[in-house]
């Protein structure tokens, strides 16, 4: 753990003595939001914990020469004309980033060979910074957001004969209102509060924040939404890759089911059956139907909350912290980024961009399917999968493209299927009454494609 001892004379000095000690010296440039240590919390010991702990960060462009530090750290979100003056070949710059880029430009002066390091929600980034993380209650160890996510802790249990505590039944009992929402930025580019207006014509959602008529005020989440409410609108501000914020972090710490609403793949963020997602479903009527349907059903319900037994979710900040402490003990010669503007923003929100230039006003799935037929993933394939239950297998076949075999895996999920004719056309949607226990369903990088037709029983 790297303590401050004294102040030494000068900045000559300090960089000197920090060198010696072999402690890797980081300067926070600019602010995060206004937030000077960019919502790190108490810098002076923040990499006490880590396995890499021989780095300090500095918020004071006076306490050191800019030139004499390991890493200099720019908000890209809050860049001017001021840099440093001085930069040593051996330095690391670093962009930070945590909103998307559908929302905010990097500074055109400094976009081109003057970064070295990325420090962004982006799996691609050289220290991945995410809103959250997920760890295994039993161990302790990492386990999510990761491109090659492993939930077998989870997935191999016997769902259906497991309850949650004791305290969860007790809150999800106590619950009686159906969705939540807490909102401040009424002009998203997703279209969230277009569709969530459509969604309150079939199901009563209670909107909180600058967007909505109600307040909610200290400990908010858990006096309020946790305590009255069965689902949450964890829906972002724009669809793009990997862009997973707060809005999913905040539910999942608490008792109620989240209802996303993004451009991340979340199968790599959040366990499997702990989060609905609304660009499942055709319409906002549709998902009003199914969030009906679920809040009427306790046990289904309370599935949603099972994944508590083997994980929780905790703030990404820390681990963040640390991966930077480590790379710059670990990598010696500083890369450059060519076009930093293009690393962050090209063809990185391209749902986004399929959205803005169609002519509806939110995204469905069928959002989602138009923009992967746009994309590419022109594969027709069919499936024969047996079922749960059943001793002769079912016909699952595609009625639109899908990606090819390589880029799909299968699993058994309950959901709103079509049902077949016997020459494979969709002949009725069945009530969700009438839903099949574990039905075969493609999951196509991370998504529930849902046009699939089977034999009706």
């Amino acid at each position: 753990m790297i303590r401050e001892e004294d102040y030494f004379a000068n900045e000559t000095d300090r960089a000197k003595t920090y060198r010696e000690k072999g402690i890797k010296t980081i300067l926070l440039w600019n602010t995060f939001f206004g937030n000077k240590n960019f919502y790190l919390g108490e810098i002076e010991d923040i990499f006490r914990d880590c396995p890499f702990d021989k780095c300090k960060i500095i918020n004071d462009q006076n306490y050191m020469n800019a030139e004499d530090y390991d890493a200099i750290l720019f908000h890209g979100n809050e860049m001017n004309n001021e840099v440093p003056q001085k930069r040593k070949t051996t330095q690391f710059y670093v962009f930070v980033n945590l909103e998307s880029p559908a929302n905010r430009k990097v500074y055109e002066k400094y976009r081109r060979n003057f970064f070295n390091l990325t420090m962004t929600y982006r799996f691609d980034s050289d220290i991945l910074w995410t809103y959250m993380i997920v760890e295994d209650v039993k161990n302790g160890e990492f386990v999510a957001p990761s491109k090659d996510v492993n939930w077998s802790a989870f997935q191999n249990h016997t769902r259906d004969a497991e309850e949650v505590s004791s305290a969860i039944l007790d809150t999800i009992k106590a619950k009686s209102k159906s969705v939540s929402w807490m909102v401040s930025n009424c002009y998203a580019k997703s279209g969230r509060l277009e569709y969530v207006k459509e969604l309150s014509k079939h199901i009563d959602v209670d909107i909180y924040g600058r967007c909505g008529n109600l307040n909610c005020y200290d400990n908010c989440f858990k006096n309020i939404i946790e305590a009255r409410y069965f689902f949450y609108l964890s829906f972002e501000n724009s669809f793009c890759d990997d862009y997973v914020t707060e809005k999913l972090m905040n539910p999942l710490r608490h008792n109620v089911v989240p209802v996303v609403y993004g451009g991340a793949n979340y199968s790599r963020f959040v366990p499997p059956n702990s989060y609905v997602n609304a660009l499942d479903f055709e319409s906002p009527k549709e998902l009003a139907a199914y969030l009906k349907y679920l809040s009427q059903d306790l046990q289904r319900y309370q599935s949603f909350l099972q994944w508590k037994k083997y994980y929780r979710v905790k703030g990404g900040t820390e681990r963040a912290v640390c991966t930077l402490c480590e790379v710059l003990h670990k990598q010696k010669k500083p890369k450059l980024y060519s076009d930093i503007s293009d690393w962050y923003a090209k063809d990185k929100c391209t749902i986004q961009t399929f959205l803005k230039n169609s002519t509806d006003k939110y995204a469905t799935k069928r959002t989602i399917m138009n923009h992967e037929q746009k994309q590419g993933y022109q594969s027709t394939i069919s499936y024969v999968l047996k079922g749960k239950g059943e001793k002769s297998p079912h016909k699952i076949l595609s009625d639109k493209p899908m990606p090819p075999a390589s880029q799909l895996r299968l699993l058994t999920k309950e959901t709103s299927l079509p049902f077949c004719t016997e020459n494979g056309d969709v002949n009725r949607r069945p009530t969700l009454s009438q839903q099949h226990d574990g039905e075969a369903v493609v999951y196509a990088r991370g998504r529930i494609f849902r046009g699939f037709c089977y034999p009706d029983k």
